[in-house]
């Protein structure tokens, strides 16, 4: 294979490794939506059904492709994506349960600031200072997607679910950039992990909470679509892209997801359409192009 081909198909492994995360960003971004619209169903448990049915769904497509195998790899990886992935949840939902949701929220979509903060100082080769500037954009407009909760005061129950908050960011920036070191390890692995985050979710459910059954129709295509959208193919094209991508760019286009996530409620009239929300298209979207100024040049 010549130089050229060499560079061709670098190129394109990049930019399919950056549509993958698009595509996950899109996938994350109707979580709230989605999940506001199941209510009555505890949080533990709707992780144990939205795993469960993406390892279920992942392991026949595996054994029908004859990649069965590929979930059974090193425990370092394994671990790795296990941790990142579980324990964002735990802190995400555990801290909902003592802070504004909103406020939660927020806080844990800080790790794509700080995702480029660290590759700024791990990396001399791909960073360039736009992808600085269009996560400080992005950071600004996220506040501005925040809503003045009443009865927000400073409480140490709070402050318990603002920790929790920033550990979500800290763990999913921990494992974004841990994840790249196993750029040799099939995706297909994330089907395993998936089953195992469903049975401690599963274990977590049945000491905590009560067992609520979807009630309709709706709630059982809800289910169906989180557990093959954000519980599913979003986490195997974050693996890809975290693997393959570049980080800086991932993490300055990240903020698109809490700004299509409050897109999504307005639209589904479960958030006001108000003067923030439009400053705050302007600056994510903006931090965005700028953001992605340095690939477009190349």
């Amino acid at each position: 294979m010549s130089i050229a081909q060499q560079v061709s198909n670098g190129k394109s492994k990049v930019l399919i490794a950056t549509a993958s995360g698009l595509l996950t960003i899109l996938l994350w971004s109707s979580l709230a939506v989605m999940t506001t619209s199941l209510p009555n169903i505890p949080r533990f448990q709707l992780l144990w059904f939205g795993f469960g049915e993406a390892f279920i769904i992942g392991s026949i497509i595996l054994a029908i492709t004859g990649r069965l195998r590929e979930m059974a790899q090193p425990f370092a990886p394994w671990f790795t994506a296990f941790c990142g992935i579980f324990f964002f949840h735990l802190f995400y939902f555990v801290g909902l349960n003592f802070a504004p949701p909103a406020k939660v929220t927020l806080l844990s979509y800080l790790w794509p600031t700080m995702l480029v903060v660290c590759i700024a100082f791990l990396s001399t080769k791909q960073f360039h200072i736009a992808y600085i500037l269009g996560a400080i954009m992005g950071l600004i407009g996220t506040i501005f997607l925040m809503p003045a909760d009443h009865g927000a005061a400073l409480t140490s129950g709070n402050l318990i679910g603002y920790l929790l908050g920033i550990l979500c960011a800290i763990v999913w920036t921990i494992y974004s950039l841990v994840n790249r070191r196993y750029a040799s390890v099939p995706t297909g692995m994330m089907i395993g992990v998936c089953g195992g985050i469903s049975l401690v979710a599963m274990g977590i459910h049945f000491a905590f909470e009560p067992t609520i059954l979807p009630q309709n129709f709706k709630e059982i295509l809800t289910i169906l679509y989180l557990g093959c959208g954000p519980m599913g193919i979003a986490f195997l094209a974050w693996d890809y892209a975290t693997k393959n991508a570049n980080l800086s760019l991932m993490g300055s286009l990240s903020y698109l997801a809490p700004l299509l996530s409050t897109l999504w409620l307005v639209l589904a009239g479960k958030a006001p359409a108000t003067m923030g929300l439009l400053i705050a298209v302007l600056l994510i979207v903006g931090g965005a192009v700028v953001a992605t100024y340095p690939l477009q040049k190349k």
